[in-house]
């Protein structure tokens, strides 16, 4: 099977756990000041409306670190959501670990956006690791699973959920 296809939503309700996969990782990972709505009716990284500080602006008062700091937090938020995403459709939806094939195909999937922040192939590895473990332990709480849930449950009613609607399903967790 290729990379991309281990990727690719099996059918709608799937895709409702990828957009909450990737909705509980900003609010795990304190992002969500990115998200400004998500959206089952978009694809990909689409499902995700980001706001605009998400989006820094080139401007000569920034310096080149400060520059460089916030395209590698957009890394890190990108490879969070797609790493939660796969979690949240195999360990909430389908009760099941991910596979290294999983693995596999996310990291190779954040190669092009890798280059881009000009990280080396160590590094993206060290990155996405990193993240992959955290929200690994993350998905083994049962109170994850019920704020998935909760998540699924209101795309049910309403394909978009803007950052008030998720801060209010997601305010217990």
């Amino acid at each position: 099977m290729d990379s991309v296809d281990i990727l690719k939503y099996i059918d709608d309700t799937d895709r409702c756990y990828g957009v909450a996969g990737m909705a509980l990782a900003a609010f795990i990972l304190d992002y969500e000041k990115y998200i400004d709505s998500v959206s089952v009716e978009r694809r990909g990284l689409d499902a995700v409306d980001f706001t605009p500080e998400f989006f820094m602006a080139s401007s000569e008062s920034i310096s080149p670190k400060a520059s460089w700091e916030h395209t590698l937090e957009q890394f890190q938020v990108v490879s969070s959501m797609l790493i939660s995403n796969m979690m949240c459709r195999s360990m909430v939806r389908n009760h099941r670990e991910l596979q290294q094939s999983h693995h596999d195909a996310m990291l190779e999937a954040l190669t092009d956006f890798a280059c881009d922040c000009q990280l080396a192939d160590e590094e993206t590895r060290q990155i996405f690791d990193k993240h992959y473990m955290y929200l690994d332990r993350a998905y083994h709480n049962s109170r994850l699973h019920d704020a998935a849930q909760r998540l699924v449950d209101e795309f049910a009613s309403r394909p978009t959920l803007y950052h008030s609607d998720l801060c209010e399903a997601l305010g217990g967790f």
